[in-house]
């Protein structure tokens, strides 16, 4: 009898574990708007910085310093208003609140990394990109190893291949390197989370119906 009760006990434990872990995925799934408007805001940042110079230039001092300070103030304040819209309401877990932990911790990081970089001079590219990209395999992984995340992890080792990667080779190669990262691990990845709330809205409505 002792054997059966601490066997559904241990059920009920691994029950509410993976309840969680759903709950902290799903809250993830409804926020990958954000990857993509994060992904928009570094192509518009590297873009800015290069106008008219090409890629090359990144790594000089005649690219424009404001570029980055400027483009992560603005995608920060857009994120804050809208992620307060859609949250409005909505419980948060302990789980949910974990993951939005890290990214807040990463975010602010970047915030004081990326002006300091620039308004400094000392934004050597290869340099830059390696420290970006570390910083966002850092938060993937630990948001993808918490709700066990298989596309999270593989975005997280994507950034850190990225991170080894940027210490060698030319600047052009250093640009493909860092856009197509971009591309994988904040573009697809964000649709590919808001694809799958959608997925499950559809269902819970069609339940509900």
């Amino acid at each position: 009898m002792e054997r059966n009760t601490s066997d559904l006990e241990l059920a009920e434990r691994v029950k509410l574990i993976e309840d969680m872990l759903a709950a902290g995925r799903r809250k993830t799934e409804s926020w990958g708007w954000t990857f993509v408007l994060w992904g928009v805001a570094y192509y518009v940042a590297i873009a800015w910085a290069t106008w008219g110079q090409g890629l090359g230039v990144w790594s000089s001092n005649h690219s424009h310093p404001l570029a980055w300070p400027v483009t992560m103030v603005v995608a920060c304040v857009l994120t804050m208003a809208i992620g307060m819209r859609k949250g409005r309401g909505e419980p948060g877990t302990t789980m949910s609140r974990a993951i939005v932990s890290v990214w807040i911790c990463s975010g602010i990081a970047m915030l004081v990394l990326f002006p300091a970089l620039s308004l400094s001079g000392r934004n050597d590219a290869h340099m830059f990109v390696a420290v970006v990209a570390a910083m966002l395999g850092v938060a993937n992984g630990a948001s993808g190893a918490i709700l066990k995340w298989k596309m999270q992890l593989a975005c997280a080792a994507v950034w850190w291949i990225t991170s080894g990667a940027a210490l060698f080779g030319t600047d052009a190669q250093l640009a493909m390197v860092f856009l197509a990262a971009i591309f994988l691990c904040q573009i697809v990845f964000g649709i590919y989370a808001m694809v799958l709330e959608s997925r499950r809205r559809r269902e819970s409505g069609v339940a509900h119906a």
